[in-house]
């Protein structure tokens, strides 16, 4: 816009709005309420336009060509208010379909929300319950969006994600080429658990995974994953995250786990080089767990047993830990079954529990950020009171969650995927 035009509006704009004085809210208020009113017109003014139209004929997917029938209006709501698009209606003889182009450009798709107002209801909708989106989307930006159309519009744009994000994985396979890595940490670490989520069939588990590194200049940076799926197919998804975040370029690469044996086969398989690391605080409750079975809740034996437990596996590592609580297995008479469990525990992870090794050479011992990760893109919208999901829709909601924790919203909205 040229400057002298602009000069011109904002001077009318203060004339109009003149009589407010200093009453700041109130200006604000009036003066955004013309900008989009204002915003609103010239939208509209533009749209006058036919739009879409592509000559008498187009090609149509079926290999033939559809001929131009006519236009058909359409009323769009947008960021700045409703809005009607005259749009060029193409009928193809051969299938019968019929094709409206301008949809497709504009990224409207079937819906009558516009690209940029469904962004912000997506985002909105990814971050708290329906009905509170609607209403801060009408504080916001002063447009009113009724519940149904915002979930419908969240999850048609977070399928979108997910049949992306299952194509991208699975042609990385079937291509054995994995993805470009974005950055080359030189030590990445790669860490699993899992959390449930309230569906119409019950609680589900759900898989979360964090890819994360320390970057010299922006600090700790993370990346996540999260699907209600089977191991297989999650540790997919986590390799193809993990080689995103340079996984085949790091130096060192450091898998955290909670002990399920799941986690240590995917491991095995996805990260071969990886070091395995068992989640200390995973340990430790483990350890205190067998302190309250042999001692009772709350007692000071108990704790005071923990304590030397967890002193010796932190100074001297899961080794010296596995002689000790045998030792403490052949001084009874009759091994409890909670002792038992333990040093099952601790066999089946001996090797990853170096602790000592581990400090110091500088690693994290503990898991703590995808249990954060759990928290965080889980608990923090699908947990909500009196909530249960489809587990479509759970997923759909997850997966733009994820987009926006992993900076990838901009780029999903340039690629405009209600027209998808």
């Amino acid at each position: 816009m040229k400057r002298e035009v602009m000069d011109q509006i904002v001077a009318l704009l203060a004339s109009e709005c003149s009589e407010l004085g200093e009453d700041l809210d109130a200006l604000e208020a009036e003066v955004l309420q013309r900008t989009r009113q204002l915003g609103q017109e010239a939208v509209q003014a533009v749209l006058k336009k036919k739009g879409g139209y592509h000559g008498a004929s187009r090609p149509c997917e079926c290999g033939q060509r559809g001929r131009f029938v006519g236009y058909r209006d359409k009323t769009v709501l947008t960021s700045l208010g409703a809005v009607t698009v005259r749009r060029a209606y193409y009928h193809c003889p051969s299938c019968r379909r019929g094709q409206i182009p301008y949809d497709q450009q504009s990224g409207l798709g079937p819906g009558q929300l516009s690209n940029h107002l469904a962004s912000a209801v997506s985002l909105l909708a990814s971050q708290t319950s329906f009905d509170q989106a609607g209403r801060m989307l009408e504080e916001l930006l002063g447009v009113r969006v009724d519940d149904n159309t915002i979930a419908q519009t969240a999850e048609r744009v977070g399928a979108v994600v997910l049949e992306r994000n299952d194509a991208a994985v699975t042609g990385a396979l079937e291509r054995r080429n994995p993805p470009k890595a974005q950055v080359h940490p030189e030590r990445l670490y790669i860490s699993t658990d899992g959390t449930t989520a309230p569906t119409l069939d019950g609680w589900r588990e759900v898989k979360c995974g964090a890819v994360y590194w320390d970057d010299p200049v922006e600090g700790r940076q993370l990346r996540y994953a999260a699907r209600l799926e089977g191991c297989e197919s999650f540790g997919q998804r986590l390799w193809y995250l993990a080689c995103e975040c340079g996984l085949r370029q790091a130096e060192e690469v450091v898998v955290l786990g909670d002990g399920a044996p799941w986690i240590w086969n995917q491991a095995r398989l996805r990260f071969s080089r990886s070091k395995q690391i068992l989640d200390w605080y995973h340990a430790s409750e483990h350890i205190w767990q067998c302190a309250n079975g042999l001692y009772g809740e709350g007692k000071k034996a108990g704790a005071s047993w923990a304590n030397r437990m967890l002193k010796r596996l932190y100074e001297h590592g899961g080794r010296a830990l596995l002689k000790r609580l045998r030792r403490s297995r052949r001084s009874r008479r009759k091994s409890p079954e909670v002792l038992l469990e333990l040093i099952g525990y601790v066999v089946s992870n001996v090797d990853r529990m170096d602790y000592p090794a581990y400090r110091s050479a500088g690693l994290d011992i503990g898991s703590g950020p995808v249990e954060s990760a759990c928290k965080r893109l889980v608990g923090g919208r699908l947990k909500g009171p009196g909530m249960r999901w489809s587990v479509p829709g759970a997923e759909s909601v997850l997966a733009l969650r994820i987009a926006w924790f992993n900076g990838q919203w901009e780029e999903l909205w340039k690629s405009k995927p209600l027209a998808a």
